[in-house]
């Protein structure tokens, strides 16, 4: 069985393991006292900082894997606290002194400037976003943003005699008969609704302490505060503003023709949210598998089609026990993949429930997994630091290019249904992204907002980037806080709107795939390779593609997914 162990060490003790601040202290004091009198030795000292970084970055991660896996565990709970608390707030402190002893050395002139050029303009930024005040509430952040996902994590509901986890749950969205799916529906909202109180005073308290922060760092709200802080050095609120416009008039029009034909289909005279997920032509919901085993072969299987080094690379990440991708109660929201920046293989995390949209979160974090991969021999940590445009990029084109090994789950008929929902969900999705990002500006920029405010501004919002064929009543309360569900609005605020961009990214990657499979492989795997040394206009046309959100383009792209459909 094929593993990977991580690289001899050069500068830190190769059996250190960092239960504490004082295990690594020794080595950021002397970083931040080392003389460093000629180029060669800036880059020597770049290379053992870089070194001593990801050390305590990848124990921070694995800290905060262990903690989602169970929330229940008092003691992996515990650990995670202690590096917010403990650890955190010297490594925070440090990394401003050495970003600012590089910065100040005579010797950075001596660099090659265009090799260091994405760092060094990062590191810029992060000089000047720096605030002691600070340190304190980024940990309270943090510490609330857990909050929101131990509630999320302890919701289940009751349904003849078993109780379900909310996505274990969300299964029966699928099934054919509609009473079943209002009644799990209403079951759903209700348990959320228990929660809307005590959501919505949580959100109101990140927001408060978010803008704090903004304030601290000279800014005016939140949101300009977070643009910097992202690093969006390629676009700006403007780009933003565009795409969500863009979203409105050339996609909203297909989503309303796809919700239209539902409608049709299903053979009802109002289309109610739980008529979303079932199968349009009422046929049973697709099963691609049962057990996590079994989505591991298979995934493995439809990924070799695409490419043997994209299979391997999960392969690896099984015989090394780094998935972890069932539903079960206690086990935090969402999925993600998490890299491991020292020894350069990551880990999936998610809540498998054996339906379809399972699948196309296995074959997401799949794209994102070989994009460590592919990172793995980039020098220096900082190297690896991606962004999210990019980092979408790997996984939602790996959504489409998977579809050529769909027969590893599916008979030609499910596969073609597969197919067809995946691509339909990308247009219906593109408007949610747009208005996740759009309230987020709201908020930020209005900070003194009421909790009526903002549940009435989300619908309003909500319904200028929706179709109108959706009937909400009896279900206005929780329209209010559909937002709610969106864990990124909790916990990684403004990082939402990257989805939406990196997915007209990845149909252009899908329509080169369709034209030229090699070629697009190749395109794609040159241009993750560069982990964070070029632009993301730079990165996007090594994979082929541009880095544009004009309405034409959008036109154009959804033009391409309308003749896919057929």
């Amino acid at each position: 069985m094929k593993t990977i162990t991580r690289n001899k060490r050069s500068y830190l003790a190769d059996n250190l393991v960092v239960h504490t601040w004082q295990d690594i202290a020794t080595y950021y004091d002397e970083l931040s006292s080392r003389t460093i009198e000629n180029k060669d030795e800036l880059l020597k000292w770049m290379h053992d900082r870089s070194e001593t970084d990801a050390v305590l970055d990848e124990e921070y991660r694995w800290r905060y894997i262990r903690q989602t896996c169970d929330t229940e565990n008092e003691i992996d709970k515990k650990a995670y606290e202690d590096f917010i608390q403990m650890i955190m707030p010297n490594w925070m402190t440090f990394a401003n002194q050495l970003n600012k002893k590089l910065a100040e050395n005579p010797f950075i002139n001596e660099l090659d400037q265009e090799r260091f050029f994405i760092y060094l303009r990062g590191l810029k930024k992060e000089i000047s976003l720096f605030r002691d005040e600070n340190i304190p509430l980024s940990q309270q952040v943090q510490l609330k943003s857990q909050e929101y996902g131990n509630a999320i994590a302890a919701m289940s509901i009751e349904h003849e005699g078993n109780e379900y986890t909310l996505p274990q749950a969300a299964v029966f969205l699928q099934n054919q008969d509609r009473n079943l799916r209002k009644a799990i529906y209403e079951k759903t909202a209700d348990r959320r609704l228990q929660d809307r109180d005590k959501l919505n005073v949580l959100f109101s308290e990140l927001v408060q302490i978010r803008h704090q922060m903004a304030l601290n760092a000279g800014f005016e709200n939140y949101r300009d505060f977070m643009f910097a802080e992202l690093g969006r050095f390629d676009y700006d609120v403007k780009a933003c503003e565009q795409f969500h416009e863009a979203i409105k008039s050339e996609v909203i029009p297909l989503v309303k023709k796809i919700h239209q034909k539902r409608k049709q289909q299903l053979a009802v005279t109002s289309l109610f949210p739980y008529d979303l997920d079932v199968d349009a032509e009422n046929l049973p919901a697709l099963k691609p598998f049962n057990t996590q085993d079994e989505l591991i072969d298979k995934s493995v299987a439809c990924l070799n089609k695409v490419d043997p080094f994209f299979a391997e690379c999960i392969s690896i990440m099984n015989n090394m026990h780094y998935l972890d991708l069932n539903s079960r109660k206690g086990k935090a929201p969402g999925g993600y993949n998490m890299t491991l920046p020292e020894i350069g293989v990551p880990f999936i995390f998610m809540n498998a429930a054996g339906t379809h949209r399972d699948l196309e979160t296995m074959v997401h974090e799949a794209g994102h997994a070989v994009h460590s991969f592919l990172m793995r021999d980039l020098p220096y940590n900082f190297d690896q630091e991606i962004t999210s445009e990019s980092a979408e990029l790997a996984s939602m084109s790996m959504e489409l290019m998977t579809f050529d090994g769909l027969d590893a789950f599916y008979n030609e008929a499910d596969a073609k249904r597969a197919i067809e929902t995946h691509l339909e969900g990308i247009i219906t999705m593109l408007p949610w992204i747009a208005l996740v990002d759009k309230f987020q500006h709201w908020i930020y920029t209005n900070p003194t907002h009421s909790i009526d405010e903002r549940e009435n501004k989300w619908l309003e919002f909500q319904s200028e980037l929706s179709s109108g064929e959706i009937d909400w009543t009896n279900y206005e309360d929780f329209r209010k806080t559909l937002w709610h569900k969106q864990l990124h609005i909790f916990e990684v605020p403004f990082y939402y709107i990257e989805y939406g961009i990196a997915q007209l990214g990845a149909i252009a990657v899908w329509r080169n795939y369709t034209q030229n499979k090699a070629k697009a492989i190749e395109d794609y795997k040159n241009a993750l390779k560069l982990g964070y040394t070029k632009s993301i206009p730079e990165m996007y046309k090594t994979a082929g593609i541009e880095f544009n959100f004009s309405k034409e383009y959008v036109k154009e792209l959804m033009d391409f997914l309308k003749s896919a459909i057929g």
